[in-house]
């Protein structure tokens, strides 16, 4: 039996491969693209902890080393604090040898008898402030110079007020010295005696006495002060207080006011009231003065005439720009 031929045009079909199936592909994975290695390593976060630790413990252990060095000096510090207190009161500068001086018109025995001081006062707990408090009882008393000289020495030495004007009051016969902060210090004596030349003795072996008005004048002189006059009976000083009388005041104003060279020449101011002020000189002249306005442009005024015109014997300055002033008679 024959076998048939296959038709033309027609293949026959490969065994093991289907019609119209594709050949499989081969598939390859395509890698990323590379990063340039960098030059840096990587950070390890487990050695960023032990760096940051150990700069903790660094900075831990500079405060620590600071800490122990603050406490070592305030340590003496408190040894040293403790050691002064302890020599402060103890007995090896307690003032032993305490000296009190005197002054004119504040004796030794005085300045002992108003100074307290407490039992074991030493070099560094006496109190000046209340050694000049005591001494003021006295009204003389202005200050107190307090000097340490180690180990056990105390020197206190009593400071005057500075007498600038002294008040007689005729009514009672008194001249009281005023300080140069305005205070009544105390009423002097009005029998001194006094050398030939006038200048006040006080070891009592003058040759002449004075008394009142010349006594004051006499005791103005041996202060450097100025005699205050007519001062009014109602004025009643109290020791230690201040002046309050407005004329007296007012004469005060004058003999701050007035300069050192024109002062030399006044023998007293009268001070009746403050407008009836009035100035006496050495020479005789009477200068009115008034109430203590312009006194620089007065004395100006009173030099200039004294100056240029002779015989002058009285000068009205109480206003200065219209000053009026008389001649003595000439024959």
């Amino acid at each position: 039996m024959a076998t048939p031929k296959p038709s033309t045009g027609t293949k026959a079909a490969r065994p093991g491969r289907t019609l119209g199936a594709s050949k499989p592909r081969s598939l390859t994975s395509v890698p990323a693209t590379a990063k340039k290695p960098s030059g840096k390593k990587g950070v390890n976060p487990l050695s960023s902890l032990g760096a940051m630790a150990n700069k903790t413990s660094d900075a831990a252990s500079v405060v620590t080393g600071k800490g122990k060095i603050v406490g070592g000096v305030l340590a003496v510090l408190a040894v040293l604090v403790v050691v002064a207190v302890v020599v402060i009161n103890s007995g090896l500068f307690t003032a032993t040898d305490i000296q009190i001086q005197g002054s004119e018109h504040v004796t030794k025995h005085d300045a002992i008898q108003l100074i307290d001081l407490p039992e074991g006062t030493s070099l560094f707990n006496v109190d000046p402030d209340q050694i000049t408090e005591d001494l003021k009882q006295n009204p003389w008393v202005s200050g107190v110079d307090v000097q340490r000289q180690f180990p056990h020495t105390l020197i206190i030495t009593p400071m005057e007020r500075k007498v600038i004007a002294i008040a007689y009051i005729s009514s009672d016969d008194l001249a009281w010295a005023i300080g140069d902060d305005d205070t009544w210090i105390a009423p002097l004596s009005t029998s001194v005696e006094v050398d030939d030349q006038g200048n006040v003795i006080t070891t009592g072996q003058g040759s002449n006495t004075l008394t009142g008005i010349d006594a004051a004048l006499a005791l103005a002189k041996h202060y450097g002060a100025v005699l205050l006059t007519d001062v009014s009976a109602d004025v009643a000083p109290v020791s230690g207080q201040a002046v309050n009388s407005k004329a007296v005041k007012a004469g005060l104003d004058y003999v701050r006011g007035f300069s050192s060279e024109f002062l030399g020449q006044v023998k007293d101011i009268s001070t009746p009231s403050v407008e009836a002020i009035s100035a006496n000189l050495n020479n005789g002249i009477e200068v009115s003065l008034g109430d203590s306005d312009d006194i620089a442009k007065k004395e100006r005024v009173v030099t200039k005439l004294l100056s240029q015109v002779e015989g002058v014997t009285y000068i009205n300055v109480r206003s200065p720009g219209n000053y009026t002033f008389r001649n003595a008679p000439t024959s």
